[in-house]
């Protein structure tokens, strides 16, 4: 299972990180602040996860989308409207992620 956390616990240099999934692989994420969710593709996940506004504290957590089984891209954008900073996740799916260097 993937998980995406807003904000991203260790923020990319530029505000996006690359990530890859795997066909059928669960996507998880979870919103710790508030802000404005929305994405570039809405058919790379089943079912298509929700864009909109999320509301927290408390920490919302989205779940059960399943990565489609054909090779496809999509990029998640989140506003975090408490800090003034929009986070990007650029997603791959693929049948097969490469490695990646150290791990996660």
């Amino acid at each position: 299972m993937g998980k995406i956390q807003y904000p991203p616990p260790t923020p990319a240099r530029d505000d996006i990180t690359k990530q890859c999934f795997t066909y059928g692989e669960v996507l998880e994420i979870e919103f710790g602040v508030s802000g404005y969710f929305s994405h570039d593709n809405a058919e790379a996940f089943e079912p298509d996860p929700p864009t909109g506004n999320f509301v927290a504290p408390p920490t919302v957590d989205i779940s059960q989308y399943h990565a489609v089984a054909q090779d496809s891209t999509v990029t998640f954008s989140f506003f975090d409207t408490a800090n003034g900073r929009t986070y990007k996740n650029e997603i791959t799916i693929l049948k097969t992620c490469p490695p990646t260097s150290g791990g996660s």
